[in-house]
C-alpha cells in the first residue's frame, strides 16, 4: 500500500561527501607513533625501567635457550622467611604497574580530552534528532494504537453477533447454517510505503509488568542471567554481614593473602 511522500516541508537528503581528514592523517600511523611514545614515556624518569621488568619477569622465550628467568620464577614459598620475601616481590611488581599505570593515565589523557569534546559535539545533535524522531514515533504509535483499539471493538462486536447468531441457530436446529468463523487477523500488519520507500508496520506486542516478584521467579529460576545476579547478590551480602549460614547456601572458608 502507498502513501504520500516526505511532508513537503521536509528538505531531501543531501548527498553523501567526502568526510574530514582525520586529525594527524600527516603523522606516522598510530599502531606506530603510541608503541614509540609510551615506552619513552615508561624510561623517562625511569631509564631501566624495562631492564627492571626483566630481572623480575624474565627475559627472551621461556622456550629457547636464550631464555632468562626472572624472580617470579625463582620465587618459592615454603616457610615463613620465604612468604615475607614472596611480599617484598609482590611490592616491587605492584610499584612497576602502578607506574605504568600513571603512564597509561598521563599519554591518554589528551586522547580521553579529545574524545569527549567530540562526543560532546555529536551527542548535542544526536539529542536534537532523536527527540524529533521520538516526537514523530510516539504520533505513529499513538495512531496505531487507536488503530488497534477500534479493531478490538470491531471483534469484539463481530463475536457477540455470532454468539447471538449461534444461539439462534441452536435454539431452531439450524447449526450447521452458521457460517464458521473467519481466519484471525495476522499478528504482523502488511507495511505502509510511502513513495519515496519508507515503510511502516505495525506488530501486536506483549508487555509484561512483574507485580509479585516472588510469584514471578518461579518462572526465570533457572535463566543463566537470573542465577548469575543471584549469586552476585549473595557473594555482596556475605561480605557485607560475614553471614556463615543461609537457607540455600553452602558458605565455606577460604584464604586470602594481603601483601602490603
Amino acid at each position: 500500500m502507498a502513501s504520500n511522500p516526505v511532508f513537503p516541508d521536509a528538505p531531501a537528503w543531501p548527498a553523501a561527501k567526502a568526510g574530514p581528514a582525520p586529525i594527524g592523517h600527516n603523522s606516522a600511523p598510530l599502531e606506530e607513533r603510541i608503541p614509540e611514545e609510551f615506552r619513552a614515556a615508561l624510561l623517562e624518569e625511569r631509564p631501566d625501567f624495562m631492564q627492571k621488568l626483566d630481572d623480575m619477569l624474565g627475559a627472551g622465550d621461556p622456550n629457547s635457550e636464550a631464555y632468562r628467568p626472572g624472580a617470579v620464577q625463582r620465587a618459592k614459598c615454603v616457610d615463613a622467611d620465604t612468604m615475607a620475601r614472596c611480599a617484598s616481590l609482590v611490592g616491587l611488581l605492584r610499584a612497576a604497574e602502578k607506574h605504568v599505570g600513571e603512564v597509561h593515565k598521563v599519554m591518554k589523557q589528551p586522547y580521553l580530552d579529545g574524545g569527549r569534546l567530540v562526543d560532546g559535539q555529536k551527542n548535542a545533535i544526536v539529542a536534537r534528532i532523536q527527540s524529533g524522531r521520538q516526537r514523530v514515533e510516539e504520533m505513529q504509535a499513538a495512531y496505531a494504537r487507536e488503530q488497534r483499539q477500534a479493531e478490538l471493538k470491531r471483534l469484539a462486536e463481530e463475536a457477540e453477533q455470532r454468539r447471538k447468531l449461534e444461539a439462534l441457530a441452536q435454539e431452531n436446529g439450524l447449526e450447521d447454517a452458521v457460517p464458521p468463523p473467519p481466519e484471525p487477523a495476522p499478528v504482523k500488519r502488511q507495511p505502509l510505503r510511502s513513495d519515496d520507500g519508507a515503510t511502516v508496520s505495525t506488530t501486536t506486542v506483549l508487555v509484561p509488568t512483574v507485580t509479585d516478584y516472588a510469584k514471578a521467579f518461579r518462572h526465570v529460576k533457572n535463566d543463566a542471567k537470573v542465577r548469575e545476579a543471584i549469586d552476585a547478590a549473595i557473594a555482596r551480602l556475605v561480605k557485607a554481614t560475614k553471614a556463615k549460614e543461609l537457607a540455600g547456601v553452602t558458605i565455606t572458608e577460604d584464604v586470602a593473602v594481603n601483601n602490603r
